[in-house]
């Protein structure tokens, strides 16, 4: 049976109440009498007498359905894009809901875990991990976090499924719901093993230069260590004395000579740029500096950057003593076959040479003593 309106409503009236059934223009009004009433501007009518409702309009019942599958569509989509781009974070990622439940996760925080994202969803830690320090500390950074939003981050040790300690900087923070209320927590695990191996190591290596360096400076002979343009970027006391008496007042000010050119200093700098720019290890000469006779012996440290040297003031009793046992000795080392081929040669025996030239060293080590 056709429902009607009894009153008359003007032109206006019926297109404002059209629009709650989304009609805005005349090619909209279908008339599909899928409400009862024979045309839209009919039923616009029992609208405005109070008589229906938008929700029997069964044209705008489909537009919402579509609305709603559309939106359903885009949102499948935009947290499959969002999962995407988590499981290609490499750091573990897991977020929670404010009683700390597992809400989900990425690949890489699966692998930590060794568990499916499926599996720990509206799961406490606890109820996943064995960790027990990592968990009690979690439950911490939570309760905290509630008190105090923002974000902390800590250091920790957990374990891989396999069984592994790794060390990890956890990062943790909350996220809110659009009133800007705390909905949960997100957390991110860095794996900073290698860094702290590196940061022991690396301190360790420090002492030890820093050791190296405060026995150089203490050892009587001279030492210096240049960069690729002469630039001095450590030396001793010794080797400041031996390069004059105005040096060594500088040297008093500017302990180690530190960014000094070390042309305006040492007469045979261009030793340094040698061996700086061949790359070659090793290389020793005597020298001659304010009428000292010296043993200079550099040394490559790092090949074609920076180079480093002792000076060996030969004119030091001790030290000439010592120098000259030590030239003896290689040249023994050097010549003994020969020695020992022309001792056979004349019928003598090669074993008295070498202990004949053995005496001559040990001479020259009690001379030294004494």
């Amino acid at each position: 049976m056709e429902k009607k309106t009894k009153k008359k409503y003007t032109e206006t009236e019926i297109k404002q109440a059209l629009t709650f059934v989304e009609i805005f223009e005349k090619k909209d009004e279908i008339d599909c009498k899928g409400c009862g009433y024979d045309t839209c501007r009919d039923f616009a009518a029992a609208m405005l007498e109070g008589k229906e409702t938008p929700s029997k309009c069964v044209e705008l019942s489909k537009k919402v359905i579509d609305k709603l599958k559309r939106k359903e569509k885009e949102l499948r989509e935009s947290l499959f894009l969002n999962q995407e781009i988590l499981d290609a974070v490499p750091a573990p990622i897991i977020y929670e809901d404010k009683e700390g439940k597992a809400i989900g996760c990425n690949k890489a925080y699966e692998d930590i875990a060794g568990i499916k994202r499926f599996d720990i969803k509206d799961k406490k830690l606890p109820e996943y991990s064995d960790n027990k320090v990592y968990n009690e500390l979690n439950d911490k950074l939570n309760a905290s976090l509630l008190k105090n939003p923002g974000k902390q981050v800590v250091e920790t040790v957990v374990k891989y499924p396999g069984g592994d300690d790794i060390t990890i900087e956890l990062h943790k923070a909350v996220f809110t719901d659009r009133e800007g209320r705390t909905a949960g927590f997100v957390s991110i695990l860095f794996d900073i093993t290698e860094r702290v191996k590196q940061n022991k190591e690396l301190a360790v290596a420090k002492n030890t230069a820093e050791l190296s360096v405060s026995l150089l400076k203490k050892m009587p002979s001279g030492f210096v260590i240049v960069d690729d343009s002469l630039i001095i970027i450590e030396s001793n006391t010794a080797f400041a004395r031996l390069m004059g008496e105005d040096v060594a007042i500088i040297e008093e000010i500017n302990q180690g000579l530190k960014g000094a050119d070390l042309r305006a200093v040492f007469p045979h700098h261009i030793i340094f740029s040698t061996i700086i720019e061949s790359g070659e290890e090793f290389y020793s000469k005597d020298i001659e500096v304010n009428n000292k006779k010296i043993k200079i012996s550099l040394f490559t440290i790092e090949k074609n950057k920076t180079a480093g040297a002792i000076l060996l003031d030969l004119s030091i009793p001790d030290v000439k003593n010592e120098e000259v046992r030590k030239r003896a000795e290689e040249v023994i080392r050097e010549n003994l076959d020969t020695v020992q081929k022309i001792a056979y040669l004349l019928g003598e025996n090669a074993s008295k040479t070498e202990n004949v030239l053995s005496s001559v060293i040990r001479l020259l080590s009690d001379n030294e003593k004494k």
